[in-house]
């Protein structure tokens, strides 16, 4: 059974096969990436409220995603050889953050960002940069019928009935504008609760409404409800979904129809796979990668 480390040293590529390989011509680039060329620098957009992955701590942009945009910067410099290069952050929101891309104010979306077929109508994106799907949070008081409903894996969440009595009068929240909500709004949870779904503005208060017993259960991706409850320290009063309602391939958001920059960032983000770098990213933000975490960086990176 190969394990995490056997995995890490087969991504690893030699230096020389790093610094050797190819890259795109400047002079081929497109409109964006021209500007980029010409500015010597690149504008990263990012959102205050999705932690783990994008986040404003002490007035400073932080978080997984960015910190991998920073890591793209930096291998775009070297691919474009340009010794003085660098990168400023643009702060976004959910509802105009695709704006952002499509009016020039940002050249790439660092937040928590799913790569669906309509936002490709809009944006263009890379190859995946993490992988999560949209879960629920309850209080831990919540009903035991609720919580195998939404939490557990036992029988009665495969169960129509059960669901259907589960959430019979809960009241539930979710952002606007996440495929969380365009899931609940496509799906039958809604329908079953008899009450309108709550919209709330920022992840946060979502989290909040559900701790303080204004909403039964909030929806959003797994990951960024995780690290909510983590920064608000309530992981011993909030429970989130063991298993996933959906698949969010999270990306990074760039201009449409630009292929030199796309290719760019998705050679940039290979290198950053391969080499290992996307391990460390990830232990500081999720603790210690797992396998199956490792197999997806191996599958996902592309050959030179």
């Amino acid at each position: 059974m190969m394990t995490l480390r056997t995995l890490l040293g087969a991504l690893v590529l030699p230096a020389a096969a790093i610094l050797g390989a190819s890259v795109a011509d400047p002079a081929s680039a497109g409109e964006r990436m021209e500007r980029i060329i010409a500015a010597k620098t690149m504008a990263l957009g990012y959102r205050a409220d999705a932690p783990p992955f994008s986040m404003e701590k002490d007035g400073r942009a932080g978080g997984f995603t960015v910190e991998l945009c920073v890591e793209i910067g930096k291998q775009m410099r070297s691919q474009l050889g340009l010794t003085d290069f660098s990168a400023r952050l643009v702060r976004v929101d959910t509802t105009d953050r695709f704006d952002a891309i499509a009016r020039g104010e940002a050249d790439l979306l660092c937040g928590a960002t799913t790569a669906t077929l309509s936002r490709r109508e809009v944006v263009a994106f890379s190859i995946p940069t993490f992988s999560t799907g949209v879960g629920a949070v309850v209080s831990a008081s919540a009903s035991d019928l609720l919580k195998e409903v939404l939490i557990s894996n036992s029988a009665a969440a495969f169960s129509a009935a059960a669901t259907k009595e589960a959430m019979a009068g809960k009241t539930i929240g979710v952002r606007a504008g996440t495929t969380a909500a365009e899931w609940l709004s496509a799906g039958g949870i809604e329908t079953m609760t008899g009450k309108p779904v709550t919209e709330v503005q920022d992840h946060a208060d979502g989290i909040a409404m559900v701790a303080e017993g204004k909403l039964d259960a909030y929806f959003a991706d797994k990951a960024i409800l995780v690290g909510n409850i983590r920064q608000a320290r309530m992981q011993d009063t909030l429970l989130v979904s063991q298993k996933s309602f959906t698949n969010e391939p999270y990306a990074i958001a760039i201009p449409l129809g630009d292929e030199a920059l796309r290719l760019a960032v998705d050679r940039a983000l290979s290198r950053i796979y391969r080499s290992g770098r996307i391990f460390e990213l990830l232990s500081s933000y999720f603790g210690k990668p797992s396998v199956d975490m490792a197999f997806f960086y191996a599958a996902i990176a592309l050959p030179e």
